[in-house]
């Protein structure tokens, strides 16, 4: 969770652009306020695109392996792989067209070259003001006040969303349900403000345990969670809950209310799939029917069950 004297952070430019005195010239401008990155061909953007996240793009159209159009192409059409990045296209090509192009394929911003270090600073500040914006209004449409992480709403979204790219891909997906065991007892033994700061430790915990970026935390409602992990068997998200459920209880949240434990537990039903067509609405029917296994055979436990077409397997 974020602290609130948090400082804000330092936004990440991708710069794409092959001419050494170009590359100089930028990097002095922009690299004391930002996290700058450089690649100087088609190649190398892609690669840092795949394995970093950006905030921004600075793209040359001309490069020594091709051209910026055909970046700004893909990392529009995958926008799940590479981020909502701002992209600002960098040429000395003055035609309208070549401009008009730019903007209608994604691009936000158009710079001539050779690049004024005044007007470079300005365009950057405006893209990095709006793409803030645009997190604080996500923040407070997508994410769950109390505890910080996103809420019901970006769950079902990110669900779908992973389980169209798991099966393009041909992933297996995993999902987990989880409820804080007696969460209700808690609260009437303790009280609300206790039970709010109990689910803020069950969202940080949460999120220390799956770091991957393509691992997502969601709270589902009330004190139930959510975990969507991508390309991750059935055996590794049990193992991997299972050490998020030790963690949990190494808290050492005092709960007298409860029949299985001194102190705070969860259970959680997994359920993992190799996305098909007519497997998407048993999906999170399973996982939740695994949840209540777990329930029924104690608590504090981890139960799941693999999914594979429109029968389920165990």
């Amino acid at each position: 969770m974020k602290e609130k004297n948090q400082l804000p952070r330092q936004y990440r430019i991708l710069l794409v652009e092959d001419e050494p005195a170009n590359i100089q010239m930028i990097a002095g401008c922009l690299s004391t306020d930002y996290i700058l990155a450089i690649a100087k061909t088609r190649k190398k953007a892609l690669e840092l695109l795949s394995t970093s996240s950006f905030d921004l793009m600075l793209l040359d159209i001309q490069l020594p392996d091709g051209n910026g159009f055909e970046i700004c192409q893909q990392v529009v059409a995958n926008r799940e792989k590479y981020g909502n990045i701002s992209i600002i296209f960098m040429t000395s090509l003055d035609s309208p067209d070549d401009e008009a192009r730019g903007l209608s394929l994604g691009g936000s911003d158009y710079i001539h070259k050779p690049v004024n270090a005044v007007v470079l600073r300005a365009r950057v500040k405006l893209q990095i003001q709006l793409f803030r914006k645009n997190e604080l209004l996500e923040h407070l449409t997508c994410f769950d006040g109390l505890t910080e992480i996103p809420n019901r709403r970006a769950f079902d979204d990110q669900l779908e969303k992973e389980w169209h790219r798991a099966r393009r891909e041909r992933k297996a997906l995993s999902l987990a349900i989880l409820d804080i065991d007696y969460f209700k007892q808690y609260n009437d033994l303790y009280g609300h403000p206790a039970g709010d700061q109990c689910l803020r430790i069950m969202a940080a915990n949460l999120t220390t345990s799956f770091v991957r970026n393509s691992d997502f935390i969601a709270r589902y409602g009330g004190e139930e969670f959510a975990v969507i992990l991508y390309d991750t068997d059935l055996e590794t998200a049990i193992q991997l809950m299972e050490k998020s459920l030790a963690a949990f209880i190494g808290k050492n949240i005092e709960h007298q209310g409860s029949v299985i434990n001194a102190c705070v537990t969860f259970s959680a039903g997994i359920c993992t799939a190799t996305p098909e067509a007519d497997t998407f609405n048993n999906f999170l029917n399973t996982a939740d029917k695994e949840l209540y296994q777990a329930k029924a055979q104690g608590r504090a436990r981890i139960c799941g069950k693999y999914l594979s077409g429109p029968q389920e397997k165990t």
